[in-house]
């Protein structure tokens, strides 16, 4: 019953951490006005530049994408954990009773707990790992890069 409680509180802190990240990005979408008058009015932008074209580029440079992975991986961890206990425990039940069930084996033993944080971890790593490689891969220019082929689209 503990556990559960733990995990009720682990979804509540998930789902703070979510409307955390929305708030992020909804400040970061009010302030890209802001940052343009101010571009402007100091002369390193053209004015010819959009607010929605700024904007747009504004919050993909400047939004706060690597939170964002790091949330979808950790509620994804978060919501899967049951189901992955689960399934792990079912193949490990099935392959504990094929070998003669032997009691060093049982669900609950030390190798037992062992085998699960290692499958949980490897399986941690490796939507990690495929979160990195897409952020990475999908990376947008910095905001000196954006205001560089502005400048030079509206000249």
């Amino acid at each position: 019953m503990t556990g559960m409680f733990v995990y009720f509180f682990l979804v509540l802190a998930v789902i703070a951490w979510g409307a955390h990240l929305v708030w992020r990005w909804k400040q970061t979408k009010d302030f890209a006005p802001e940052l343009l008058k101010s571009r402007k009015a100091s002369g390193e932008l053209p004015e010819t530049v959009g607010e929605a074209e700024f904007t747009d580029l504004y919050v993909r440079a400047e939004g706060p994408r690597a939170g964002t992975y790091i949330y979808a991986c950790g509620a994804f961890m978060t919501v899967g954990l049951a189901p992955l206990s689960a399934v792990f425990n079912t193949v490990w039940d099935t392959f504990w009773k094929l070998t003669g069930g032997s009691p060093v084996f049982e669900q609950g033993t030390l190798i037992h707990t062992f085998s699960f944080f290692l499958t949980f971890m490897g399986i941690a790593i490796g939507i990690l790992a495929l979160a990195l490689h897409r952020y990475y891969t999908l990376m947008p220019p910095n905001l000196k890069q954006i205001i560089r082929s502005l400048k030079e689209s509206h000249a």
